[in-house]
């Protein structure tokens, strides 16, 4: 079986792709590992599966530093400014409080075991309309503005006479 070790191994070599395979194969055999959890965030390159990986990592250690630090760097800072603002105030203490009434340690193991396996991204309604929507509607209004264009030239130019 391979080790946190050998996956690590294959990301310092970089091959991210066995790396997650690695750390796949450790999460079937022990889903409650905490650092191939982390190893598997670490190579992923969606954002909403890592932050299933951080999840799971914190279902298993609430107080599991690196899985807090990779769902805080996964959340948009609009302004630096603001953020280093928020770091120095007791907000973030307070955070840590209610995520920890958040994550239930009870989650069985089978569960945390199905989240490995990634399906196709599914899209979302801030994705806005399907590109072909918008070439058609495109392509409508055109065919519209020309129709009323050349209609009013027509009847400009007949018009004249």
């Amino acid at each position: 079986m391979p080790t946190i070790q050998d996956g690590r191994d294959a990301i310092a070599q970089g091959n991210p792709q066995q790396a997650r395979l690695i750390f796949e194969a450790i999460l079937q055999e022990t889903p409650r590992s905490e650092d191939a959890w982390l190893g598997l965030a670490e190579v992923l390159t969606d954002t909403d599966d890592k932050r299933i990986c951080y999840e799971n990592v914190l279902k298993i250690n609430k107080q599991n530093r690196a899985a807090r630090e990779g769902l805080r760097n996964l959340e948009p800072q609009a302004n630096p400014f603001i953020a280093q603002l928020q770091q120095a105030t007791h907000a973030d203490e307070e955070a840590e409080e209610d995520e920890d009434e958040y994550y239930d340690s009870d989650e069985s193991e089978t569960d945390m075991a199905q989240t490995v396996r990634t399906s196709p991204p599914v899209p979302r309604p801030s994705d806005g309309p399907p590109t072909y929507a918008l070439i058609a509607i495109g392509l409508l209004l055109s065919v519209v503005a020309f129709a009323i264009g050349g209609g009013a030239v027509f009847f400009v130019i007949s018009s004249l006479r």
